[in-house]
């Protein structure tokens, strides 16, 4: 089972890495084509050459779109655990209307990140219309002699956890010292 902060890595690395593939693969094959229409004022260019060329720069746009999606997801992410964690949303149509976005893109979208497994303890009551986190911590009240507050060290979010004892982030899964 991958916890919210191995899912959050991975999928930074690969939209980054889509990214940097599909520019320099692009920038290559640009590189190759103006060189060889270049060289083509004795002889033409061979139609092959172009449609290769096409179906490579084809394949690049599809990378750099696929890498910035990605890039996308994770930063609205960070934007959803900011807001219900710092600002105690939980309501689908607030968190939209923060986000500037419909509550049905956001619905879609927290319940992609859940099944996509970014919010480990998480799910959607389609009857309140609000995403809830299921503690994974114990309860407790901040300030009480057995509590404390932390941050996150995977997602920033803040919790309350027994004092001293190992712990475990209510949004993302990570474990809290």
């Amino acid at each position: 089972m991958k916890g919210s902060k191995t899912v959050v890595v991975i999928n930074t690395l690969l939209g980054h890495l889509l990214c940097i593939i599909g520019y320099s693969l692009g920038s290559l094959t640009l590189l190759a084509l103006i060189l060889s229409s270049i060289g083509a004022y004795e002889t033409a260019v061979e139609y092959e050459t172009i449609v290769v060329a096409l179906l490579f720069l084809t394949i690049c746009v599809a990378l750099i779109v696929m890498g910035t999606r990605i890039k996308g997801r994770l930063n609205r992410f960070k934007r959803y655990v900011s807001l219900m964690s710092l600002q105690k949303l939980d309501s689908i149509s607030d968190i939209a209307s923060y986000m500037s976005k419909s509550a049905d893109f956001v619905q879609k979208d927290l319940q992609k990140m859940i099944s996509r497994r970014f919010f480990v303890n998480a799910k959607i009551d389609l009857n309140s219309n609000k995403i809830i986190i299921c503690p994974g911590t114990l309860p407790g009240q901040v300030g009480s002699a057995g509590y404390e507050v932390f941050q996150c060290p995977g997602c920033g979010a803040s919790g309350t956890r027994v004092r001293g004892v190992l712990g475990y982030c209510d949004y993302c899964g990570s474990p809290v010292q």
